[in-house]
């Protein structure tokens, strides 16, 4: 059947409701031409078991990973932190957490590393733009009541334990 006859049939007929023929489209020309795009969520909870994408489950089963061996390891001395760094760069490698992030920046800080703070800093940055543009908003949350670090603001600690005027 050409188009013209398939677009006569799907005028005539309308949205197949009458008792058209099975091979009329029903609803937009474009939709029947082109195909319907699947509308993509906004919010969280728009998925359910049946409609939850495979990668989508799988990114979040490797954040829940990353997140719970975070727990365990001790962040909350400077030491501890310390010590944690090649723990926190195999994490990051699984699936970089803003929050594992957070801790090599403070690592790297406590331990007067400015370079690898600030390069840290730097990818930090980079990840939260790419995490506030996915498509997915399981993802994009991540990063809702984060403050964000800056290369710069690594200068300024670096300058105040140094005891130096802070940089303009």
């Amino acid at each position: 059947m050409g188009i013209r006859q398939w677009i006569g049939k799907w005028r005539k007929d309308g949205d197949g409701d009458e008792g058209g023929a099975d091979d009329a489209p029903r609803g937009s020309v474009l939709h029947a031409l082109f195909g319907k795009e699947e509308p993509t969520p906004h919010a969280l909870g728009e998925y359910d078991a049946t409609t939850y994408p495979d990668a989508l489950a799988e990114l979040l089963r490797r954040r829940q990973e990353v997140m719970d061996e975070l727990m365990e390891l001790d962040l909350t001395s400077a030491g501890g932190r310390q010590a944690a760094i090649p723990r926190l760069h195999e994490l990051l490698r699984r699936y970089p957490h803003p929050l594992a992030y957070e801790a090599l920046i403070n690592a790297y800080v406590d331990g007067g590393r400015w370079d690898e703070a600030r390069g840290v800093a730097y990818a930090a940055r980079e990840r939260r733009h790419e995490v506030t543009h996915s498509p997915f908003p399981e993802i994009r949350m991540e990063v809702d009541r984060l403050n964000e670090w800056t290369p710069e603001e690594i200068d300024v600690l670096r300058a105040e334990r140094e005891g130096r005027p802070l940089p303009p």
